[in-house]
């Protein structure tokens, strides 16, 4: 069972806050759930893994495919909050980028607030990276 809340914020953020287990039973309805945000006007999705307590490959799929998707579209996915044993299938699959994975939600939030500084700041998008 997986339980998925999804809250937009500021800016083109969205927050996913994933409960349960993201596993082959599970998978196609996380994707269904991400599908509207994931668009040119999301700049970020941040999951919050804090309360995900099984990560199976096709749920890594879902990760991955999603992270891809937007940066397609200049977007990001930041990983947060993760259980020892989610952060270690993803450090073992080494699949998704060791920038966008982050401790706690604050700490993903400072990350964005920096990026939006700068752009405002120089007026450009691709102070992104």
């Amino acid at each position: 069972m997986l339980e998925i809340a999804v809250e937009n914020q500021a800016e083109g953020v969205v927050r996913v806050a994933l409960k349960g287990r993201l596993d082959t039973q599970t998978y196609a309805q996380c994707e269904q759930r991400l599908e509207p945000y994931v668009n040119s006007s999301t700049k970020a999705l941040v999951f919050d893994l804090a309360q995900l307590d099984f990560l199976s490959s096709m749920g890594l799929r879902v990760l991955m495919k999603t992270t891809k998707s937007l940066a397609a579209l200049g977007g990001k996915c930041l990983l947060t909050n993760m259980q020892a044993p989610i952060r270690a299938v993803i450090d073992i699959a080494n699949a998704l980028p060791k920038q966008n994975i982050f401790a706690s939600v604050e700490e993903a939030d400072h990350y964005l607030a920096a990026i939006q500084r700068r752009v405002r700041e120089t007026g450009s998008s691709t102070a992104t990276t």
